[in-house]
């Protein structure tokens, strides 16, 4: 059997350090929405509503005092939530599609096809944005316990990398029923950390869509964080990775230990 080596410590310190860079770039991303809806609130705070009117009695410079409104609050949106660094690069959507998406079809709606702003439709737009920061700082929590995960995964995994580093086929092979039995041994005390790692991440992805109360249907923190990688869940699959060398060199050892 090959003894090829399948993780390096190089490929470690370098999958960690792009799930990183991962982590930072949608944490910076986050902040700036979370202070752009807060900018957007305090102005919308400062828009006077208007007392709605009968259409069929409403003179044209009325109907314009009416939309006046409106237009300031569409203006300040685009001003403050569409004008965030990675809006066009994320999103890429219309004034109309990203209020109905953020405020929900009934706010958004009487933003886009209404004609008066009135006071029932501001004070519903500041609780709209106001639940729109609390989603955003939920999902700054979930990165944090993300963050936290990737740090232990990486804290407990390396040092097993780096032991196995040390086992070979071809060495092993030379050695003594005693010290191909330690071996065999040890293997099965790193196939257990593993494991363990492995449990303890599964619980991490699961706290997080607890936390963020992501629905079922919906993707996961690492399905929507690591979209570039060629894995869904790259660090459960680089546990998998590290289990099956372990295995393998766990297998070698049992059956030169049944030869002897």
């Amino acid at each position: 059997m090959s003894s090829t080596v399948v993780v390096e410590e190089d490929d470690i310190r370098r999958l960690f350090g792009e799930l990183r860079s991962c982590i930072r770039i949608e944490r910076r991303c986050v902040v700036d929405e979370l202070e752009a809806f807060q900018a957007f609130q305090d102005r919308v705070e400062g828009v006077s509503p208007s007392k709605p009117i009968r259409v069929d009695s409403r003179p044209r410079s009325v109907q314009h005092r009416q939309t006046l409104g409106l237009n300031t609050v569409r203006d300040e949106y685009e001003s403050t939530v569409m004008s965030v660094p990675h809006y066009d690069e994320e999103y890429d959507d219309s004034y109309e599609e990203s209020v109905i998406e953020e405020f929900g079809p009934e706010v958004g709606f009487l933003l886009t096809e209404g004609s008066c702003f009135d006071s029932r439709l501001k004070q519903a737009l500041l609780d709209r944005a106001q639940q729109c920061q609390s989603e955003r700082e939920g999902l700054l929590r979930t990165l944090d316990i993300e963050s936290e995960s990737v740090t232990e995964v990486e804290e407990e995994i390396s040092p097993v990398v780096a032991e196995l580093q040390s086992f070979s086929t071809e060495r092993s092979l030379q050695e003594n029923y005693g010290v191909i039995e330690a071996e065999w041994s040890r293997l099965a005390v790193l196939s257990g950390k593993v494991n363990q790692i492995a449990t303890d991440r599964q619980r991490a992805i699961n706290r997080q869509r607890r936390e963020f109360e992501i629905g079922i249907d919906a993707p996961d923190i690492p399905t929507y964080l690591y979209q570039g990688f060629e894995d869904r869940y790259p660090l459960l699959s680089v546990l998998v990775d590290v289990e099956r060398r372990i295995q393998a060199f766990h297998s070698e050892r049992e059956q030169t230990l049944s030869q002897v």
